[in-house]
């Protein structure tokens, strides 16, 4: 599942290199696309995906009509600008599968604090407000997800709030051994308002809403400048 606004250039890239490398690791690609006007549908259906259209957009909407459009149990949630890496990639994902059946969902490494985090913590995540799944690319459990949907009203770090969700229901998110390119570049506007957005869900799951305007501005900043 590919959620797509208006990213017709790397849409192209990444069904390029799926269909050529995985064409037979999985059953169908399902683009969530948010009515682009650019020609994102034109290379969608170039590629045999199917396109399910989303108007009022929400990222944790878009990863709920996706899911809900898969027909199998488990769903590789994907962005535009995210590109697995290596041919065992989904070889490796399923295998973990296999192995446990409690397991909600999937992160794969994608930094070296991760993979440090993930070796310490035996490959099992345990904060997962702070180091659960990252949606550019991660896999569900669609049986899981059946009982616990995404959270359509935040406005970021939906991902993070669900997986925080199915671990304190007794499921496990898993970080894998295997990785992704992630390519997006993001104009200043873009990262401030990223960054806005995500320290406003922050600190509404971690149920701090009573925090002083100060308080969540200086927590902003932070993000921006350390970033």
């Amino acid at each position: 599942v590919i959620r797509n606004k208006n990213e017709a250039k790397a849409l192209e890239n990444i069904l390029s290199i799926i269909t050529n490398v995985y064409s037979g690791d999985y059953k169908e690609i399902i683009i969530v696309d948010n009515y682009s006007t650019d020609n994102s549908v034109e290379i969608a259906l170039k590629y045999n995906c199917r396109v399910v259209n989303l108007k009022d957009f929400t990222y944790g909407r878009a990863i709920n009509v996706g899911i809900e459009a898969a027909i199998t149990k488990y769903v590789l949630l994907l962005s535009a600008h995210a590109i697995p890496v290596g041919t065992s990639f989904f070889k490796n994902t399923l295998a973990a599968l296999t192995a446990n059946e409690n397991i909600a969902g999937i992160r794969y490494i994608n930094s070296i604090e991760n993979y440090k985090r993930a070796v310490k913590n035996n490959f099992k995540v345990l904060e997962p407000l702070d180091s659960g799944l990252m949606a550019a690319c991660a896999l569900i459990n669609k049986e899981v997800w059946a009982q616990f949907k995404f959270n359509e009203e935040l406005v970021a770090i939906e991902d993070k709030e669900w997986s925080d969700r199915v671990v304190k229901n007794d499921f496990q998110i898993i970080d894998l051994n295997e990785t992704y390119f992630y390519f997006i570049k993001r104009t200043v506007k873009g990262n401030i308002a990223r960054y806005k957005n995500e320290t406003i869900a922050s600190n509404v799951l971690r149920q701090k809403e009573f925090l002083s305007t100060t308080v969540i501005w200086g927590s902003f900043l932070k993000n921006i400048l350390f970033a």
